[in-house]
């Protein structure tokens, strides 16, 4: 039964990247066919952007009679055929109820027959050629990409004080032709004169300057002044940055920035509420120029009947090098646990740095005072002294992050792998080895209605070294709750001990975690309109004794969910179902209320 719903369950969220099928009570156009003469690889283009054009479409919303909205596409059609070099088109429409018919006889598709570059010669000739060509079809995608190409090599190549690319093409109809012709218009060459920062309240200037990457004597570039700009807005100490050009003297110009500097000063609280560990609230506090260069410390408290921490954070960038941070933390951890009570001191400093655009190596230290009591029978042999740790870790990280949004990602993937070694320093024969690597992958189906995001988690981890039950409860693996196995309780899942009650009987004990961890997640994402989403999800994991993570003997959970789109993440709010409910210890479902998508 439960392989028969997992079955069932992934094609309903697959099913909606495979085509364009609207659910009922979000649609509100009539729907249409388009037959395009002797053309289907035309026809299907067409179709695909008028279905794109009526997703984006404000106009539309100001029409019901299906007359007049095939009007106002039969419009948008001639448009997309010129687009295409069909200037002779005729496009003709249909009514049937709640039906469209568009019919379209394209005609000659027209070409380019001459093409010409007016800019100048010294300019001209380390020009290497253009994305269309003679006798190419007059495609409007085509002629802008040229535009494009001719403005990056300008900024690329010349220091033009202004880059003015504008193209003509002249049609010829007898000939199903035109003359395309691209001009670049007259401006002197300059370099850079002085370059000043103005609005600089509690910002030190020599941080910004450097930022800047733009020297007296450069070649003046329009498009470095705008990546200088994204790069000062990118320190996220300015809210907002303007440069102004001065007129040339001598072959100069001056540069100015004009900033305004944000508040730097953040107070933030939060509510959250999950059936397993029931409601929770969350306050911080953060100042991004503490030091006036962009460092950054954070003080943040959350609260829950399980679990409560409070951590501070002072966040170094550009430590010993432009694309390297240093992050130093202290935080306060309690938790209390079905198996175990614990209390914690975590002492860190973290070192990362930049390897490319997408990739983060990171090494650091990290000390752990904790006093850790198992209450499961059984977990501690009898003898043993209090479980009193202090750990020594040594972290090492890698990450890959291809993904366009933190906490709403859309596209993109990521792949985080962490080694942490660990020592005790009260009792330095106990040495284990915590590895986890978690994969995450999205994928948008943006020209189908609604948007699907299809996302992928993958999480695996294994720890070596020492036996189960050696190992300080809270660093064992534990699976179940809303960031793992939806439609479980929070660290429901993993191995338990046989209990026997004074009457003899035998039952299993609470989830006393594991060496191994093993978890897998797949949600079908949708976008209603700008504010409203919903989800579809099935969850699968558990966590083992053995070290070695398998993706089998798991448990499975299923659920759907509603999101509320705000400008900084999505607020999501979920239910789930256990497929794999044990009796006595699994309830029939979970609720989860949080800020951000599950992963």
């Amino acid at each position: 039964m439960r392989i028969l719903l997992v079955s069932l369950f992934i094609p309903m969220i697959l099913l909606p990247l495979q085509g364009a099928a609207a659910i009922p009570f979000f649609d509100s156009l009539p729907g249409f066919s388009l037959l395009v003469q002797g053309d289907p690889r035309l026809q299907q283009k067409l179709t695909t952007e008028l279905n794109e054009l009526r997703k984006n479409s404000n106009a539309l919303k100001n029409y019901e009679d299906p007359a007049d909205i095939a009007h106002y596409e039969r419009g948008n059609l001639a448009k997309l055929l010129r687009s295409q070099g069909y200037y002779d088109a005729s496009v003709s429409e249909s009514v049937a109820g709640r039906e469209i018919a568009y019919n379209v006889n394209p005609g000659p598709q027209y070409h380019v027959k001459s093409l010409d570059i007016l800019m100048p010669a010294g300019l001209r000739s380390g020009f290497n050629g253009l994305p269309i060509h003679v006798g190419d079809p007059l495609r409007a995608s085509e002629v802008l990409a040229g535009i494009e190409k001719i403005t990056k090599y300008l900024n690329d190549n010349a220091c033009l004080l202004n880059i003015d690319v504008t193209y003509q093409a002249t049609v010829i109809h007898q000939e199903a032709a035109a003359r395309l012709e691209y001009r670049v218009a007259p401006s002197p060459e300059v370099r850079v004169g002085e370059v000043r920062i103005e609005g600089v309240n509690s910002i030190e200037e020599d941080y910004l300057r450097d930022k800047l990457k733009i020297k007296p004597g450069d070649c003046f570039s329009r498009s470095k002044l705008d990546a200088a700009q994204l790069r000062l807005l990118r320190t996220k100490l300015i809210s907002n940055v303007t440069s102004e050009v001065s007129e040339p003297y001598g072959g100069l110009v001056d540069v100015i920035f004009v900033i305004r500097e944000r508040n730097h000063r953040t107070i933030t609280l939060g509510v959250g509420y999950t059936s397993d560990e029931g409601a929770g609230v969350s306050a911080a506090w953060e100042h991004r120029n503490v030091f006036h260069r962009g460092e950054k410390i954070e003080v943040e408290s959350k609260l829950n009947p399980v679990k409560q921490t409070l951590e501070g954070k002072l966040t170094i960038p550009r430590f010993f090098h432009d694309k390297q941070r240093f992050t130093a933390s202290v935080a306060l951890t309690g938790e209390d646990q079905d198996s175990y009570r614990s209390k914690a001191l975590t002492l860190s400093g973290l070192i990362s740095r930049k390897i490319s655009k997408h990739r983060t190596l990171s090494a650091g230290a990290e000390l752990k005072f904790s006093k850790v009591d198992e209450k499961v029978e059984g977990a501690v042999a009898e003898g043993d002294p209090d479980e009193n740790y202090s750990l020594l870790a040594f972290p090492l990280g890698f990450k890959l992050n291809t993904t366009d949004k933190p906490l709403d990602a859309r596209r993109g993937a990521t792949s985080a792998l962490e080694v942490k070694p660990y020592i005790d320093l009260r009792n330095t024969s106990t040495t284990f080895i915590k590895n986890t690597l978690q994969i995450t992958a999205y994928k948008t189906a943006s020209e189908i209605r609604y948007e699907p995001t299809l996302a992928l988690r993958i999480k695996a981890g294994a720890i070596t070294g020492e036996a189960n039950l050696e190992l300080p409860a809270d660093e064992r693996f534990y699976a179940g709750g809303g960031g793992s196995v939806r439609g479980y309780g929070y660290q429901e899942l993993g191995p338990r001990l046989v209990e026997i009650n004074a009457e003899g009987e035998e039952s299993l004990s609470d989830a006393i975690g594991g060496r191994g961890l093993s978890e897998i997640s797949l949600e079908g994402r949708f976008r209603f309109n700008d504010t409203w989403g919903g989800v579809l999800f099935l969850d699968g994991g558990n966590a083992y004794e053995n070290p070695a993570p398998k993706f089998s003997d798991l448990f499975w959970g299923v659920g759907f969910g509603v999101r509320y789109i705000t400008s900084f993440a999505p607020i999501r709010m979920d239910i789930a179902f256990p497929l794999d409910r044990r009796d006595g210890v699994d309830d029939r479902y979970q609720v989860y209320v949080s800020l951000g998508q599950a992963f």
